[in-house]
């Protein structure tokens, strides 16, 4: 019988509320893998048994750890406690016990979206960006003047380094005039009420037309967005192109690991002539993959594997 564990932040018995609610997307894994013969369990990363817990199963993921961002120096020691001691079990017993689904070194790449950096690097079109410690500031008119040394004047994006859904993420829309509601976001930064480094971006206007996702898509209808299904034969060729090649420059980087393996990653991006594609974020902790509308028995097979 195959020991499967699912990593989260919050008690599993809210959870599981949830998903009698609503079964969709990856609240619908559980079930179906309990159909399949295979023994499932939920745990959070912060419970005081967890790494034995993780050790005693077959395949551990990471696929139910949301809000992980919101105690991010805790969960990266947890990442750092649990790869020491799978890593020593491997050494052990000559055998990666338990396979970590996505396994803790892109997992832990893919927490702090200094990632976007090493994607720029590796040569993929993003959004000009910076990634600014904002405490060091004596104010915010320091930091303010920081920001227009990266663009003087027109709207600029502002978030942190680590979070998720949103949060915390303003856009102003002109660095050169603030509002007062801009004054308190950079007040924010400079106490370091952001829990992370600031990352600085260039406004994208391609994204009032829409954002792609491959591999998922998620949209937030609670600040008026719609999601809808486009047909691949739709998409140009040249930003399939740039999208498989991200794909394979993660394969090729997180394909495997000493903890386990890269099993599912979604890639966020725009298209806005000539630009074929415009890589803005990945995501490959806990990204909902709506396997309602496909890829739910890819995913239950790779976990079952």
């Amino acid at each position: 019988m195959k020991r499967i564990l699912f990593l989260t932040t919050v008690p599993p018995d809210i959870i599981g509320t949830s998903v009698s609610d609503h079964e969709w997307s990856n609240d619908m894994l559980p079930s179906h893998l309990s159909k399949r013969g295979a023994s499932v369990s939920i745990k959070r990363w912060t419970d005081e048994d967890i790494i034995t817990s993780m050790l005693d199963s077959d395949v551990v993921t990471f696929l139910w750890a949301e809000d992980y961002y919101q105690n991010h120096i805790a969960f990266e020691e947890f990442l750092l406690t649990a790869k020491r001691a799978i890593e020593t079990v491997g050494q052990q017993h000559g055998a990666t016990h338990p396979r970590v689904i996505n396994h803790i070194d892109l997992v832990q790449w893919n927490m702090d979206k200094k990632y976007l950096l090493d994607m720029r690097d590796a040569g993929f079109d993003i959004p000009m960006t910076e990634i600014v410690d904002a405490e060091p500031f004596t104010g915010t008119s320091a930091l303010h003047q920081r920001l227009q040394a990266f663009q003087s004047s027109g709207p600029v994006v502002l978030k942190p380094s680590v979070s998720a859904s949103s949060n915390n993420t303003r856009l102003i829309p002109d660095i050169s005039a603030l509002s007062a509601d801009d004054d308190v976001y950079l007040e924010l930064c400079v106490k370091g009420r952001l829990g992370s480094s600031l990352v600085v971006q260039r406004f994208e206007s391609a994204i009032a037309t829409g954002e792609y996702s491959f591999g998922e898509f998620r949209c937030q209808p609670e600040f008026g967005g719609e999601g809808s299904c486009i047909p691949i034969e739709q998409i140009e060729e040249t930003t399939l192109s740039v999208v498989n090649t991200i794909f394979d420059t993660l394969k090729d980087w997180f394909g495997d690991g000493s903890t386990g393996e890269m099993g599912y990653v979604r890639i966020d991006g725009l298209v806005a002539d000539p630009r074929a594609f415009i890589l803005m974020e990945i995501e490959a902790i806990e990204p909902h993959l709506y396997l309602e509308m496909k890829g739910l028995e890819d995913m239950l097979s790779r976990l079952l594997k």
